[in-house]
């Protein structure tokens, strides 16, 4: 079985696959005109991909994961890669959703190490899910939880991508009263 990732705007769905190189490209502060706060495919991160001519679409998700669609060059068919939005991509995601443009700089989307795949994360969750049903694990709590993004920045969850069966990714739409 492959998975698939659709775009919701478009319609259009690609073949996914986890990267395997970090891929750099810079932000700059003048797209912080037509990027949407709050907008998975339409923030300034997503703008700054979407500026290379080798990049169809992307999604840069409220957690660690990014997906990047890359236009087929050649022989070579279009195709979906899965990144991991590090931490000074993360801080300037926040910081775009917060209280708008952070300067015009490089940003950096890292391959995903072994442990941090879409199918690792899987089997890891089912495993953990597994654990907790037969009672093999106990479930412990943080004395104090992690405060949630809207208590930590005041801005909303971006919409995750929808997660089908058949491993199929698709994007939500952005409704106006998420952001």
């Amino acid at each position: 079985m492959t998975a698939t990732y659709t775009d919701e705007k478009t319609g259009r769905t690609w073949p996914l696959e986890e990267a395997d190189t970090d891929y750099s490209f810079r932000v700059y502060k003048a797209h912080r005109r037509k990027a949407v706060i709050g907008d998975p495919t339409s923030c300034l991160i997503a703008m700054g991909l979407q500026r290379d001519e080798d990049i169809a679409a992307a999604f840069i998700g409220s957690g660690k994961d990014a997906f990047v669609v890359f236009k087929g060059k050649g022989r070579r068919p279009p195709v979906a890669r899965h990144y991991v939005i590090l931490a000074a991509a993360a801080k300037v995601r926040d910081t775009f959703d917060q209280k708008g443009s952070p300067g015009t700089q490089w940003l950096t989307l890292s391959a995903p190490t072994p442990g941090r795949t879409l199918e690792a994360r899987r089997k890891l969750d089912k495993r953990r899910r597994e654990e907790i049903k037969d009672g093999t694990r106990t479930v412990t709590h943080r004395d104090t939880p992690n405060k949630k993004r809207v208590t930590r920045l005041g801005v909303a969850n971006r919409p995750k991508p929808i997660v089908s069966r058949g491993g199929e990714w698709t994007v939500p739409e952005l409704h106006p009263d998420q952001g």
